[in-house]
This record gives structure tokens, sequence and C-alpha cells, in this order.
């Protein structure tokens, strides 16, 4: 007796089976392989984890855009995408900027258990240090975002870090002292900075025979790794006064 394929396998769900209209067969809803994929990421949330920023973009693997929207998480979810070793701090990135990303290697064969560095699996994030590793025996974890899931796609950012505009949240403590600042946005409408005046960045100066000014002055600052605080933001250039509060 010849048994032929059941015409709709889910009839419960009215759910018509996928057709691939080229091979004649069912089509796969997922694209397998051991090849990495590459996409456009849109970073669609307030850059505010340090190791990841929240994107939506079109997932290769489904394929299917993936929205995000803080209001409906249940639908809109987004994707949360890796950032380079080196932007691995807050404030690194704007909402609407544009990124490659890509998808490591998702293949059955884990690394040897020798080896703590899970190359080609998981953007990976270092134990003990932030951004890249401190030397080559540190170990590098699996990245989770602030939900548990583990994270997959990783941007593609060769830019340079930059000098960000700063206002003292407090007077200048002296040098060497490690004190409050706001850092800045650049909002090309003005040439201007524009301030966040709620989150909070510690800063350093290491300059030597200049004036400290009152909170409210502004500056140049650029981000240095810290054991302490993570990132700590070093003064390049400041106000000599303050013209007010930030």
């Amino acid at each position: 007796m010849t048994l032929r394929k059941r015409r709709q396998p889910t009839p419960n769900f009215k759910v018509l089976p996928p057709y691939q209209p080229i091979s004649g067969e069912r089509a796969p809803l997922r694209i397998w392989g051991v090849q990495p994929f590459c996409a456009m990421m849109q970073v669609a949330a307030e850059d505010t984890h340090v190791n990841y920023v929240l994107c939506r973009g079109f997932d290769v693997r489904i394929p299917k855009f993936i929205d995000y929207d803080a209001g409906d998480l249940a639908n809109s979810p987004g994707i949360p995408v890796a950032k380079p070793f080196g932007n691995r701090r807050t404030g690194a990135y704007e909402i609407a900027q544009i990124f490659p990303a890509v998808l490591p290697l998702q293949i059955g064969v884990p690394s040897p258990a020798d080896v703590p560095w899970r190359v080609g699996q998981n953007p990976g994030v270092a134990a003990t240090c932030p951004g890249h590793p401190c030397d080559l025996d540190e170990a590098v974890e699996i990245l989770y975002a602030a939900d548990g899931k583990v994270i997959n796609w990783m941007m593609l950012d060769g830019s340079s870090v930059e000098l960000r505009g700063g206002c003292l949240d407090e007077d200048h403590p002296g040098r060497g002292i490690v004190f409050d600042i706001h850092l800045g946005t650049w909002t090309p409408a003005s040439d201007s900075w524009t301030y966040d005046t709620v989150t909070i960045y510690k800063a350093i100066d290491h300059r030597y025979g200049v004036p400290y000014p009152l909170a409210g002055a502004t500056g140049l600052f650029w981000p240095r790794k810290s054991t302490t605080y993570g990132t700590v933001w070093e003064t390049v250039a400041l106000d000599c006064s303050s013209p007010g509060p930030c």
C-alpha cells in the first residue's frame, strides 16, 4: 500500500505547510549552514549597556525583520548586538546609527575544554577587564543580555573612540581625584553639545598647573578603562571658569 503525504500536516492549527516552488519541497523555516551571516543593524534604544546595544534589523536566519518597541517587547523585542571590545562602554552609540553586524559561526562542535576562549561561537566578554582582555591568560566568557538570553550578533564598527563633550556635575576636586560629569551629544542643528543632565559619569584630571573650575564648566573628555569604574573619562581640555549649571 502506498501512503501519500498528509496534505495539511497541522490540521488543528489550520496552517498550510511552507512550499518551495523551485524544488517542489517544503521550504525550510530556518536557513542552516556553517558560514557566518552578515546583516545591517540600526541602533534602536538608548545606549545604557556596557557590552551591547539594542538594535532592530533583518535576521537573515529566519528571515524576518525584528523591530524594537519598548512598549511592546512581546512583538518587537529588538536584537541585542554586542559592541566591539574597544567600544564596550555606555554612551558609545546613538539612536538611529546603522552598522553591519555579523553572526559568528554556528557549529555543533565546541571548543576544547582547556581553551577558555570560545572563538567563532559567541561574541564573548572578558571575565575581568572591561573591554579587551588584559592578557592572554584572561578567560573570555559567554555574553548574555540583561534578560539572560545569549547574545549572538556582533557589531562591525571600525571607528575609533572620539572625544566627548562633558559638563562638570560638581566642583573640580583637584588633580588625580575622580569627579562626576555629564556627557554631551553633538547637535548638528546648533553645532554644539547637548548635555544629559541625568546620567552621571566618572572623570579624572591629571593636568598640572591649570585652574580647577566650579560645577557647570565644560570640556572635552577621552574614555579610558578603569578597574574600579569600568570606564573613566580623562580630561583633555576644560574651561577655566564655570558659566553656570549644566
